[in-house]
């Protein structure tokens, strides 16, 4: 009963719906493992959805593989690029500094930092606003100098030169000196500044504190991203805009990675297919054809017809030479000369002679 669920899936399979839903089903495991797992998994799952289960399923024709394949990757880019696109434009949570030694003390200095509106245009004037806990700064008695903005498209920048960025980004200082040097209650600040320019941007925070007696002064930052250390936004530019601009990388990234593995083992796959019909081809021209077998008697007396001429006996044709002749035991191709069977291990030494031809 299961083997024969089994076939009649395989049959369904190669239908053309059926076929429409293998590439279905292949993309959406490849977008999934592509843009919520990790690229590297996708290339083990392309092949699997994409390759195993139709040659599973009987679908074994490798000018259709290699253009379903293609099929999931002329997808695959577009649909990531929408998930790219809408994670990139989706607003960062408020963020805080560090609340342990020596930023803070049982607390964050640096609370609630966040910028607004999130997305915008060349047009919009953001707003970034935190608040100070001056309650939990580092103990023994320190002043607040200054409070600086540092906005980028390098993340986690706080100077025009950066490790993790080439020279020549735009960077952005802005200063708020005007906070209370001591104060006793909690402290709102803010920041306006119009971009002007399309981008996706980072900002980062630095609260100077300078120590009372050593005159050393701590830098307090907010704890962004684990990376670089930076805060995503304000993202300025529409939809459209990233869309367009994250495609063609996009595109690059599943041909290489999807593509390149998927390919490569497709064509190993065609290798081994005509390997394998060259050899049936083979047994069959040493074997011969298979005479047909006489119809079975139905009970009804025939009359006999007029006798025919007797059939003339087929001129035997000249032993066909080959590169590759069969082993005698297990009938893999093998090449002249070869003491053992690679397949089975059989001995085709003979006292030196060449493989055994199937008598069938």
């Amino acid at each position: 009963m299961e083997q024969k669920q089994r076939g009649g899936l395989r049959r369904f399979l190669q239908t053309r719906v059926g076929r429409t839903l293998l590439i279905a089903f292949a993309i959406a495991v490849v977008f999934g493992t592509f843009v919520y797992v990790t690229p590297l998994l996708a290339i083990p799952a392309f092949l699997v959805v994409g390759l195993a289960a139709p040659i599973y399923a009987g679908i074994k024709r490798p000018r259709y593989l290699a253009l379903s394949g293609l099929v999931v990757i002329l997808i695959v880019a577009p649909l990531s690029s929408v998930a790219y696109t809408m994670e990139i434009m989706t607003p960062t949570p408020f963020v805080n500094s560090n609340s342990t030694l020596p930023d803070g003390n049982g607390g964050a200095v640096l609370q609630g930092g966040h910028v607004s509106p999130f997305n915008g245009d060349t047009s919009t004037n953001f707003t970034w606003t935190v608040s100070i806990y001056p309650q939990y700064r580092p103990p023994g008695g320190s002043t607040f100098t200054s409070l600086h903005l540092y906005i980028s498209t390098c993340p986690g920048a706080t100077a025009n030169t950066s490790a993790t960025c080439p020279g020549g980004y735009p960077f952005h200082d802005l200063n708020n000196s005007s906070i209370p040097p001591n104060p006793t209650h909690v402290v709102n600040v803010t920041f306006h500044f119009q971009i002007g320019t399309n981008g996706i941007w980072s900002w980062q925070m630095a609260l100077l504190d300078r120590n009372n007696t050593t005159h050393n002064i701590t830098t307090i930052l907010l704890v962004g991203d684990p990376t670089y250390n930076g805060v995503e936004g304000p993202i300025v530019g529409d939809f459209a805009t990233f869309f367009s601009e994250l495609l063609p990388t996009l595109y690059l990234d599943c041909f290489l990675f999807l593509g390149g593995p998927f390919y490569c083992v497709l064509l190993l796959y065609m290798v081994f297919k005509n390997r394998e019909r060259r050899r049936r081809d083979m047994i069959r021209r040493i074997v011969g054809p298979i005479p047909p077998t006489a119809p079975p008697a139905t009970g009804t007396a025939t009359a006999p017809g007029p006798p025919e001429a007797p059939a003339l006996a087929p001129a035997a044709s000249p032993p066909q030479v080959s590169d590759e002749l069969p082993c005698p035991n297990c009938s893999a191709l093998v090449y002249p000369g070869e003491p053992r069977c690679w397949k089975c291990g059989a001995d085709l030494s003979q006292g030196g002679k060449q493989p055994l031809r199937s008598n069938g």
